[in-house]
């Protein structure tokens, strides 16, 4: 399944955040409270994370959602 542009965008953002704490998929997606397939599925761009899954996210991250959001 192809992403559009900014959800493809977004997957690559948050690979490369995921990647800078060292944590792996299942690590990040236990710590953030998200399934590991979900995980997957965003940082492809398969699919738009809603507002509440993107707070969790960066919660995850420890990182403001604004700092998330900055690509």
């Amino acid at each position: 399944m192809n992403g559009t542009p900014i959800n493809i965008a977004f997957g690559k953002r948050l690979v490369d955040l995921r990647k800078a704490t060292g944590l792996s998929q299942e690590a990040f997606a236990f710590k953030c409270g998200i399934d590991r397939t979900y995980i997957g599925i965003i940082e492809r761009g398969e699919k738009s994370p809603t507002l509440n899954t993107l707070n969790k996210i960066a919660n995850g991250l420890n990182i403001t959602l604004s700092h998330l959001m900055d690509f």
